[in-house]
């Protein structure tokens, strides 16, 4: 397996709150973040940072960005030699592309991203080559009132390049993007890995980065539940190798697939038509019912958001909560562990 990048060993940062108290009414305590995590970045790949609202994700990747500082734990690098070492100021080596940047006004797409390049002394060449990267070439006279929001979120990628990162970090990019621009910004995210750089995309739609991530990171009340290949991930959580099949009519598909070995799921069944859902087999399932009545369709079940989570927590799907979190950080059981951490 290839080396890490980026690696983090229990990282923690939360976040102060208020708790007053009658003799110290300006009194704080630590209140939600980021804790215990271990983590690895690796040149090239793709990670998806997956949780509900609340989770910790932005607070991850500000604590990656170096916007945020680990209050405890260490964060050690290739950057700049071929052994992991401290880095002090992840800033250098780091693009950030925020969840929501508000262009807008009578610049134009060029003028705005010279204007943070200066920052960084980035020469005109580099913004030349950026804007090609991104696919704004022919927009760089555009002004930003009259963006798109696909062309937004590829302005804010272009501004997040200057320097030339190692690490690109991405918090919710496909919001507010529609199909067409969503699978243009994929394949600008590729583009990028294959140059390899390390990628890290935040988002809580499991569907998006399907076809996009290389690996996957379980996020939720601020704690790292697992993380590795995805097949893995589905694997280990038992959520792998399932298939549903549809059709119409009466069938009785117990009585037909009695021969067959598999693991039954659910099956539902009205006067028109029926679904079956179950794990294993699906070429001989799918063949004998073939043959014995009419299929509709089939297709292998990806999970979802709330069933990664239910599989790793041990907690029930009405117990998710896709809502942001309580300032409370509430342990969570983990797979692998198999107890409360």
């Amino acid at each position: 397996m290839a080396e890490p990048l980026l690696s983090f060993r229990n990282a923690e940062h939360r976040h102060q709150i208020s708790s007053p108290t009658f003799t110290r009414p300006w009194n704080k305590r630590s209140g939600p973040g980021v804790v215990g995590l271990n983590l690895d970045l690796y040149a090239g790949s793709v990670l998806g940072l997956v949780g509900p609202n609340g989770a910790g994700k932005t607070t991850l990747l500000r604590m990656m960005a170096g916007i945020l500082p680990l209050q405890e734990g260490e964060v050690t690098a290739r950057f700049s030699s071929t052994e992991l070492k401290p880095v002090g100021d992840l800033r250098q080596w780091v693009g950030h592309m925020p969840e929501q940047v508000r262009w807008q006004g009578n610049q134009s797409v060029r003028e705005a991203l010279e204007a943070i390049g200066d920052m960084r002394n980035t020469p005109n060449k580099r913004i030349d080559g950026l804007l090609d990267l991104v696919g704004l070439r022919n927009r760089k006279d555009e002004r930003l009132d009259n963006l798109s929001q696909g062309m937004r979120q590829r302005l804010s990628i272009a501004t997040a390049l200057l320097g030339s990162p190692k690490v690109l970090l991405l918090d919710e990019p496909f919001n507010g993007l529609d199909p067409v621009a969503a699978e243009a910004f994929t394949h600008l995210v590729r583009r990028l890995a294959n140059k390899g750089v390390a990628v890290v995309i935040s988002s809580h739609m499991v569907a998006h980065l399907d076809q996009l991530i290389d690996r996957i990171a379980l996020l939720h009340r601020g704690q790292l539940l697992d993380e590795g290949n995805l097949n893995e991930v589905e694997s280990r959580l038992n959520l792998s190798n399932r298939y549903q099949i549809k059709g119409k009519g009466n069938v009785e598909v117990h009585s037909l697939l009695s021969d067959i070995e598999h693991e039954f799921l659910e099956f539902n069944q009205d006067d028109q038509s029926w679904t079956y859902v179950f794990r294993g087999a699906p070429k001989e399932v799918l063949k004998k019912l073939m043959d014995s009545c009419q299929v509709t369709s089939w297709s292998p079940i990806a999970p979802n958001l709330v069933e990664l989570l239910c599989a790793t927590t041990g907690l029930e799907p009405e117990d998710i909560s896709l809502e942001v979190g309580s300032s409370a950080m509430l342990p969570m059981r983990t797979e692998r562990g198999g107890e409360d951490e």
